[in-house]
């Protein structure tokens, strides 16, 4: 079983909300404000520290925080702040959504969602990445596992780790990321 930190930054550790590629999401608590929040904490335990790979995945890591960070939109998951712990971990501390799930349980053929309801869903995520353009931000990884179900049944769109920001005077990453799957074809052909 993994340790759960007792604390990260001013945050107090509750539990575990989830796990991936990426990172590890704890449940927190923000004393100040008095609410819960979700804390992603970014997984380079296997990376040496000054490598390429974990330099690319740092400046990955903290491109969500500033991407989705800049938006403010109800179906967008809201960034709170981002740093590192003592120990040099990035973290990100995000809104915590009780109860959320994502559209990847939606995928499978024994598990389709009515048509009105996946309309209405499509509909809140386009509202979402249309906010986000004008805002200067590009997704560049909308799949069903980035889209979570709140509880209200809501869409709140989350992982901007690779999101484009247009209007940053700051070096991105570009190059060919994403789910291939879900890619636009036009992306998918000029990978090939």
């Amino acid at each position: 079983m993994e340790e759960i930190p007792e604390k990260i930054g001013k945050y107090d550790i509750t539990g575990i909300a989830g796990k991936g590629a990426m990172g590890v999401v704890y449940i927190g608590h923000d004393p100040f404000i008095d609410r819960r929040v979700a804390i992603k904490v970014s997984l380079n335990e296997d990376m040496e520290e000054d490598s390429h790979e974990a330099l690319q995945a740092r400046k990955l890591f903290f491109n969500e925080a500033k991407a989705a960070g800049a938006l403010d939109h109800p179906h967008i998951l809201r960034i709170y702040e981002a740093g590192e712990s003592t120990e040099g971990q990035p973290y990100i501390v995000m809104e915590f959504v009780e109860g959320a799930g994502d559209l990847k349980a939606f995928c499978k053929p024994d598990n389709l969602l009515p048509i009105d309801k996946l309309v209405d869903y499509f509909i809140q995520a386009a509202d979402a990445l249309d906010y986000a353009h004008q805002h200067g931000i590009t997704h560049r990884d909308i799949k069903p596992a980035n889209i979570m179900l709140t509880a209200k049944d809501e869409v709140k769109l989350c992982d901007f780790g690779i999101a484009q920001r247009t209007r940053s005077d700051q070096t991105q990453i570009l190059g060919w990321f994403g789910s291939p799957l879900y890619m636009s074809p036009e992306r998918r052909v000029m990978m090939n």
